[in-house]
């Protein structure tokens, strides 16, 4: 009986000195926890940081960004115009996911911008371009866009389906997506 009181003591000075141990951790670690992260924080403006919102960073915007953003916008389209394009029709149809939402074109679509590319290589080899009456429209309409967002879900539940996980290839890592393009952000997937 007294061995078992003896080692009933043992064992009870034991858990004291585990359960002493662990509140002295849990204790800290909330100290650190207690401590608010930088974002969480409140943020002093400088004056000069305040100067430059108020007055540097619109006139910015105003003279120089914006009109040169507009400039290199409306150059794309009088190109876009001239050569009869659409700019859906510029993505690269070597990428997976182009390539998918190229199969999940309708008919008409696929065949008109099977023409629209063949005429505009035709111009741009004869230094030529459509007649302004043809040039009316816009070539910034998305006519793509569902059947690029439907091809992503496509791949991505292939991904789940086939239980493809990141540690298996990297995906979406260094500009590349992982689906097998080498050159960084040559990709429609890379963000």
């Amino acid at each position: 009986q007294d061995t078992l009181s003896a080692s009933g003591l043992l064992g009870s000075e034991r858990m004291s000195f585990y359960r002493a141990l662990s509140k002295t951790l849990i204790r800290g670690l909330a100290a650190e926890r207690a401590v608010v992260p930088w974002y969480h924080q409140e943020q002093s403006v400088s004056v000069f940081e305040q100067f430059c919102k108020t007055t540097i960073y619109p006139m910015w915007f105003k003279y120089v960004k914006g009109p040169y953003e507009r400039y290199q916008y409306e150059h794309l389209v009088a190109e876009l115009r001239g050569l009869g394009l659409m700019l859906d029709d510029q993505h690269n149809d070597k990428e997976p996911i182009v390539e998918r939402a190229l199969e999940l074109l309708p008919h008409d679509l696929m065949v008109g911008r099977y023409r629209r590319l063949m005429r505009a290589q035709e111009m741009f080899a004869k230094k030529s371009h459509l007649p302004l009456s043809e040039q009316n429209y816009d070539p910034m309409i998305p006519y793509m866009a569902p059947f690029v967002e439907e091809a992503k879900f496509q791949f991505q539940e292939e991904q789940e389906l086939l239980q493809f996980h990141p540690w298996d290839r990297r995906l979406f890592s260094g500009n590349t997506t992982g689906l097998g393009e080498t050159t960084p952000n040559s990709t429609f997937m890379s963000w």
